[in-house]
């Protein structure tokens, strides 16, 4: 008796790779790897203008918008975010997310096809300020066909004083 055979069962899977998430040190440990790039990108651009005072905040901007990828479309629904973002030269084995309750932070691996390689030529980052807090170990992410999805439900708002009704 021969296997069963499924129509189009020739046809190559999609890419579809599952990120990790980073916690507690590891997170942080990338945020700072983060911010300690943006630094010394920004050094060097004010030793490249010739220590020209003046230029600090230009400088950090400049430097952010070099190593930090914009670009992940944010949107609300209900209590959930939902955060995309196109990564056309990403590969999404081995990508890590870091989910902090405003923020989120991704690191990639830079497709070797891609000839506008940065420096490194290794890691792509893409960061997001989110416009709600949210809950961090909720979180859920899938890179399919270059693209990044990740849910992440809001946080319940505290019980304060200042929101009971007595």
């Amino acid at each position: 008796m021969s296997a069963t055979k499924f129509a189009f069962s020739s046809l190559p899977a999609p890419s579809l790779a599952t990120p990790s998430f980073l916690v507690g040190r590891e997170a942080d440990d990338l945020e700072q790897d983060v911010a300690e790039r943006v630094r010394q990108r920004a050094r060097l651009l004010f030793e490249q203008s010739g220590g020209a005072p003046g230029n600090d905040e230009t400088n950090w901007l400049q430097a952010e918008s070099e190593i930090l990828r914009a670009s992940m479309e944010i949107r609300e629904s209900g209590t959930w975010l939902s955060l995309r973002a196109s990564m056309p030269d990403a590969s999404g084995q081995g990508m890590q997310i870091a989910v902090k309750p405003t923020r989120v932070l991704v690191r990639a691996t830079q497709t070797k096809n891609d000839s506008s390689a940065q420096q490194d030529g290794d890691e792509i980052f893409v960061a997001a300020n989110l416009p709600v807090e949210v809950d961090p170990p909720s979180a859920a992410a899938s890179f399919r066909d270059r693209r990044l999805l990740l849910m992440i439900k809001k946080a319940k708002p505290g019980l304060t004083l200042d929101n009971l009704t007595i």
